[in-house]
């Protein structure tokens, strides 16, 4: 049906024009939905992308399966969040992304710049940025990184300490009533189960 044929008919039949507009609901919904599962397959992505509006785009670029060569494309594309999605995900390689550190518009260089999973060196790239924003925020965010990076190596010596000590007492258990912590546990709750049914 040409443009005039359906003016004329959502005119006389007023019906057909909810049925059309119901007909691109669908269609939009159903793109949303291959765009973002990671069910979908990369190169079922790869003909999504090609016909495909920057709304869908951007969702298409945040998927993890999402292929590095399709990535690269999207790199380009003149919508600034299809830019920004691209350079989050985890399958960019760090050539495009190291494009993307010059990108024109400041609103993708600094949605760089507060994403902590960025590599350090792109982090601190931006951190020398000619935007002042982009570059505290990239250095802010690189401090972050620093002290995750402390808090988990302390937690981690932490948890180590704690499983060594549960082990020496596990042992001083075992040493002192001659059962496993298992058959003391086991015991433990039989107990429990006792008193539970007398009350």
């Amino acid at each position: 049906m040409n443009i005039i044929g359906m003016e004329c008919a959502t005119t006389y039949y007023p019906s057909m024009n909810t049925a059309l507009k119901q007909a691109a609901q669908d269609h939009i919904v159903n793109d949303r939905i291959i765009a973002t599962s990671l069910k979908t397959a990369p190169d079922v992505l790869e003909a999504l992308s090609r016909t495909a509006s920057p709304m869908i785009l951007e969702l298409i670029a945040g998927n993890a399966n999402c292929p590095p060569s399709l990535l690269k494309r999207l790199a380009k594309h003149h919508s600034t969040n299809v830019r920004l999605a691209a350079a989050e995900n985890n399958n960019m390689n760090l050539e495009t992304l190291w494009e993307l550190v010059l990108d024109k518009d400041a609103d993708v260089r600094f949605g760089m710049a507060e994403n902590h999973h960025m590599p350090e060196l792109v982090l601190k790239a931006l951190s020398e940025d000619e935007n002042p924003y982009v570059a505290c925020r990239a250095s802010k965010t690189l401090e972050r990184v620093k002290d995750a990076r402390s808090i988990a190596g302390e937690t981690q010596s932490w948890k180590n300490f704690r499983a060594s000590e549960t082990r020496k007492r596990l042992m001083q258990l075992v040493e002192e009533t001659g059962q496993s912590p298992i058959t003391q546990v086991n015991r433990f709750f039989l107990n429990l189960c006792n008193y539970a049914r007398a009350i």
